[in-house]
């Protein structure tokens, strides 16, 4: 675990610890380590809560004939909860890229402070909730990208929303066009058109994954 240090110390979820408190944390936990060496979907990896060490995870829902999409997208430090297969749950799943490490936490020793009420635990136990508030926000953000009534107002709100946390109006996406598609739940084709619209019209320049907010549209 010491190899991840470097990173995980400037992560919010170990906000407040020593190196040597996040370690002894990661014991408590039972933190073992996941490697995927391409990608993969799983539906879950029993009752674990998880920290994306390396890579990334995109959370996304498949309907009966195949259709996708995408919920949330979680980089390096994120925190997500992988325990997800309940009885009359959603069928989300978990989309990992090609070099993606998870820890695992054992969620039922994460959850609940240790014996000794050890400060390391406490302070990860309350990281961990501002980490699921912001997910909360996250969600909502996903709500209001989708109550836009037509393909380019769903594509200008995200992209107002990238240039805000961003503090930019150059930015970058972590998505394909076809992941644009299915996280705005829009026809890839019909979005693709509407990006040349939006450009050609003056309000946005964009190449590949890297777009530049130009007006109002």
């Amino acid at each position: 675990m010491e190899t991840y240090l470097p990173y995980l110390r400037r992560q919010p979820l170990f906000r407040g610890l020593s190196d040597e408190e996040i370690l002894h944390l990661l014991a408590c936990v039972h933190a073992r380590e996941l490697r995927f060496d391409r990608a993969r979907t799983i539906q879950e990896v029993g009752t674990h809560w998880g920290i994306v060490a390396e890579g990334g995870v995109m959370e996304q829902l498949l309907d009966a004939r195949g259709n996708r999409t995408i919920l949330c997208d979680y980089g390096p430090g994120d925190f997500l909860d992988t325990g997800i297969a309940e009885p009359g749950a959603p069928p989300v799943s978990f989309h990992v890229r090609a070099g993606t490490v998870l820890l695992l936490l054992d969620s039922g020793a994460a959850a609940e402070p240790c014996e000794d009420l050890c400060r390391a635990h406490l302070l990860f136990l309350r990281n961990a909730a501002q980490a699921l508030a912001h997910r909360e926000k996250l969600l909502l953000c996903k709500i209001e990208y989708m109550s836009k009534r037509s393909t380019r107002e769903k594509i200008m709100c995200y992209l107002r929303q990238q240039s805000a946390r961003q503090g930019a109006r150059r930015l970058n996406i972590p998505y394909s066009r076809q992941e644009l598609a299915d996280f705005l739940a829009v026809d890839r084709s019909a979005m693709c058109a509407e990006l040349s619209h939006m450009q050609s019209d003056g309000v946005i320049r964009y190449e590949r994954r890297r777009f530049e907010v130009l007006g109002e549209g």
